[in-house]
């Protein structure tokens, strides 16, 4: 083998050893990897609690495969984060001010190229997931168990291939 040979030889080894996929490499042929696609979800945040946010923020940051794609504070705010950041999914504070969640839930639904939307409240009763459902929401999560709720809603959302 030739230097620049083993050099190549080494790198496409490496490659098998790290991806886990195998190489199929054919002498005077391009090597071909199974092709594996993953797609960095986008989150963004819509909540007037700062402290919330910042949590949930830094939650989203470290889930494999997602990305905070923005916050906001208000109504008008998170329109305007989903029209510009174009998330995946909208994490929606139902209580959100002004307008209820409700009503920015609803309008989101009948903007084009809408996002997911995981309706977020503090009382996760039955009544609050049938309003939330009729209103568009894909799923409410309640805030006292937020961490299991949202994992369980990402994964019905966007189920691994």
């Amino acid at each position: 083998m030739r230097g620049g040979d083993s050099f190549s030889q080494a790198i496409r080894d490496s490659l098998a050893r790290d991806s886990g996929t195998p190489l199929f490499l054919r002498a005077g042929a391009a090597f071909t990897l199974r092709r594996m696609t993953l797609r960095i979800r986008r989150i963004a945040i819509a909540d007037d609690s700062p402290a919330f946010v910042s949590a949930v923020s830094n939650y989203v940051e470290s889930l494999p495969g997602y990305e905070l794609a923005g916050t906001a504070r208000t109504s008008a705010q998170a329109l305007e984060l989903v029209e510009n950041a174009e998330p995946d999914v909208l994490l929606l504070d139902l209580g959100l001010a002004p307008a209820r969640g409700l009503d920015l839930l609803r309008r989101l639904k009948a903007l084009p190229g809408r996002p997911a939307v995981v309706a977020m409240t503090l009382f996760h009763t039955p009544e609050a997931a049938a309003e939330a459902r009729r209103a568009g929401a894909d799923a409410l999560v309640g805030k006292e168990a937020f961490v299991v709720g949202l994992n369980q809603a990402l994964a019905q959302l966007f189920p691994a291939v």
